[in-house]
């Protein structure tokens, strides 16, 4: 098991605005905000399906890691679903290899999608199994699900994995593989950005991309390598 060799106090985060986190610092799991809050603090950004999404949330009840509690995971899963796709069920990115509200890319199984019509609870349920644990169906969690690299990782390397499919850097969670041009081919800001929305940055302050290229120093990822 990696241990997180740093970390830092962002409870009050909410007021003060976005902190740029870099190398191996990540707050640890004690520092997040309880899933209830975060809950209120973001149900009015996930829009109509918000009661469903976040009943589904709360049926990851077993941790993968033993430096969290089943309320701490709960709460990974919200700041990532805010981060990946602010709960939108219908949101394709990647060059459409994306899929769902935890943007999740498998190789052994349909992404769950969402009727035309709306989503249902059931939809959301589905795209949360496999954003979690890979799959829909029993078994041991696999990758590309975080459940699979909380169970080798502490929580910075294994949402680096999550995002970039493996951790490119121990001793950096910004760091990622770049393509044939020198540009990045996953998110260098995803852990910070994950870390802020534990620490319960509000959805209408957290900042655009532009910003944290500007103030934080992260590389965007460019639409043509990445959507």
């Amino acid at each position: 098991m990696q241990s997180q060799s740093s970390t830092v106090e962002l409870q009050n985060l909410g007021r003060t605005g976005y902190v740029c986190l870099y190398k191996t610092t990540f707050p640890l799991p004690p520092a997040w905000t309880s899933f209830e809050d975060l809950s209120k603090l973001n149900q009015q950004a996930l829009g109509s399906g918000s009661a469903d999404i976040l009943k589904a949330i709360q049926t990851f009840s077993t941790t993968p890691n033993p430096s969290m509690n089943a309320d701490q995971f709960q709460a990974l899963i919200l700041a990532m679903v805010m981060q990946e796709s602010g709960g939108n069920g219908n949101v394709v990115m990647d060059k459409q290899k994306s899929h769902g509200i935890l943007q999740v890319q498998l190789k052994n199984e349909q992404p769950a999608t969402c009727d035309p019509s709306g989503c249902t609870y059931d939809n959301y349920l589905k795209m949360l199994q496999q954003g979690v644990y890979g799959h829909t169906g029993t078994g041991s969690p696999a990758p590309p699900g975080i459940a699979y690299w909380l169970g080798q990782n502490s929580t910075g390397p294994a949402l680096r994995a999550y995002n970039s499919g493996s951790v490119i850097d121990r001793f950096d969670y910004q760091k990622v593989n770049h393509d044939g041009q020198g540009r990045p081919t996953s998110t260098e800001s995803y852990v910070s950005d994950v870390g802020n929305r534990l620490a319960g940055i509000s959805p209408e302050k957290f900042p655009d991309k532009g910003w944290l290229s500007h103030i934080c120093g992260y590389q965007p990822v460019p639409p043509e390598v990445g959507s």
